[in-house]
């Protein structure tokens, strides 16, 4: 379907220069005819992809629940919730049942209701802007179960009237082995040309989560925090009713990422031995999820290097021990370590993060792909560059293999066209290195169906008219089970 284009008279702001919060000083005279629409430190209006009918852009009141998202704990056992208000509330409610057929809202049965835990974010910016953010946990939850839920905040001293968002359903992991999940990457606000699929497959309950492969906004800390909130907003369709387990990007990285922190508190960290979201993983059926931010590499802080290989080294062995049980992982981050376009995210800085940084002594260490190798991880996952790729098995700069069966090296996915305010990155003619299997220099998105013995992957187009296009790419990854009996000797350290 084609979603209507709402027209907005700029014409005025297209050919002036604009001050907008002036008290940021990057904000200040911004042309509009340079940056295109929502990109970092500009305003992001209405267009042909962001007008959704979910009001990203409206104004809320100060207790009105507003950006709200889920997440998952090990093979859904639990669910947590967060959501944020503009002020403060004497407390937060969850109110959540099992969705039962032709019940209406008013007449469940079930419901079970969660105090929240709250607390104040203050942005970093000059106007010190507080944000008032409140979380849940759910209860053990039913397998293969569809709930309904809706959060509320409730501002009187004897805790009524209770403000309630609208109701929204998630579902549970299935009983069986197999399962799927979206995958996306490199969003914004503006020019989100993937994102009406994401929210409508995820309505259908197929899809039991959405990664997404880091970078959101463009930026949340712009204008005092308000373009994170918008963007929040915009995204909350998708969010509320498929469990977001994404990684951090480089255009979180504000004020020590402390947006998304606080933003996605309820990503399962605390559980993995982390001391915020920018790292853990979970257990889901057949698969071994990681989350593990690659901006490390880029801070100039070598004890943030050291703690994040150490923290990832214990991670990965506890997921060999159970490699029977969880055949699959998937390491989820937002550099790529091998890309085709011309650029430095491509060469030295994809190099850095494959092989590591060199030490005053001339050694190299800290780098990715030696322990991908060493625990055999199946694919390397990402964004930041704004197309699609995808490798064959590689290792140590060349393919090893062509085949996807029991491959003896992980593969890597560039995903990061979902659609942001700058646009796709084509591909040059080439010529290419023998690693790279598959390139697609627009948008899309990404489906999994996941089972203990294979994986179905498929990249679908997503048209600028709105529309689904075609398959871009689909290939299987197989394995036997006994595949990981043998002597873990032969892996390619």
């Amino acid at each position: 379907m084609i979603i209507p284009f709402l027209l907005i008279t700029v014409a005025f702001f297209a050919t002036a220069e604009i001050d907008i919060f002036p008290t940021e000083a990057h904000w200040l005279k911004k042309p509009l005819d340079v940056d295109p629409n929502g990109s970092p430190g500009m305003m992001c209006y209405a267009d042909s992809y962001n007008v959704l009918g979910n009001n990203w852009n409206r104004t809320y009141t100060t207790s009105e629940p507003q950006q709200i998202h889920i997440s998952l704990t090990d093979d859904a056992k639990y669910a947590r919730v967060q959501f944020a208000t503009l002020g403060s509330v004497r407390y937060s409610v969850l109110q959540y049942w099992p969705k039962r057929n032709n019940d209406h809202h008013h007449l469940y049965r079930d419901k079970i209701i969660v105090k929240g835990e709250d607390w104040v974010f203050t942005d970093g910016g000059l106007a010190q802007r507080k944000l008032y953010l409140h979380k849940f946990k759910t209860d053990a939850l039913d397998q293969a179960t569809v709930y309904a839920y809706r959060v509320g905040s409730a501002t009187g001293r004897n805790g009524r009237p209770v403000k309630w968002s609208k109701i929204y359903e998630f579902h549970t992991a299935p009983t069986t082995n197999h399962f799927s999940f979206l995958a996306t990457g490199d969003v914004g606000t503006c020019n989100a040309v993937a994102v009406s699929h994401l929210i409508d497959l995820g309505k259908s309950h197929k899809y039991d989560f959405v990664t997404l492969a880091g970078d959101q906004a463009y930026n949340m800390e712009d204008f005092n925090g308000t373009k994170g909130d918008e963007y929040l907003n915009f995204m909350q369709d998708l969010y509320a009713q498929v469990p977001y387990l994404g990684a951090v990007g480089n255009h979180e990285g504000a004020y020590n990422f402390t947006h998304y922190k606080n933003r996605f508190n309820i990503v399962p960290f605390a559980e993995s031995n982390f001391d915020n979201s920018m790292f853990y993983s979970i257990k889901y059926k057949s698969l071994h999820l990681v989350s593990f931010s690659t901006e490390v590499y880029f801070s100039d802080n070598k004890d943030e290097i050291e703690t994040a290989i150490n923290w990832l080294e214990k991670d990965l062995v506890e997921a060999n021990r159970n490699r029977l049980e969880r055949p699959w992982i998937i390491l989820l981050t937002h550099h790529p370590i091998y890309c085709s376009i011309i650029s430095s995210d491509c060469t030295t800085k994809a190099s850095m993060i494959r092989d590591g940084i060199t030490d005053s002594n001339n050694r190299t260490w800290g780098g990715l792909e030696k322990i991908l190798l060493k625990h055999r991880v199946d694919i390397y996952m990402s964004g930041h560059v704004h197309n699609y790729e995808r490798t064959y098995p590689v290792a140590n700069n060349k393919r090893v293999s062509t085949s996807y069966h029991n491959a003896p090296s992980f593969f890597q996915i560039v995903i990061g066209n979902a659609g942001q305010p700058e646009g796709p990155t084509a591909f040059s003619k080439g010529p290419f290195f023998d690693w790279s299997a598959t390139r697609y220099g627009s948008y899309g998105f990404s489906t999994f169906k996941v089972s203990p013995s294979a994986l179905l992957i498929t990249h679908y187009q997503a048209l600028e008219d709105g529309t689904v296009g075609n398959i871009v790419d689909q290939f299987s990854v197989t394995k036997d089970l006994h595949h990981y009996k043998r002597d873990r000797r032969n892996c390619l350290v």
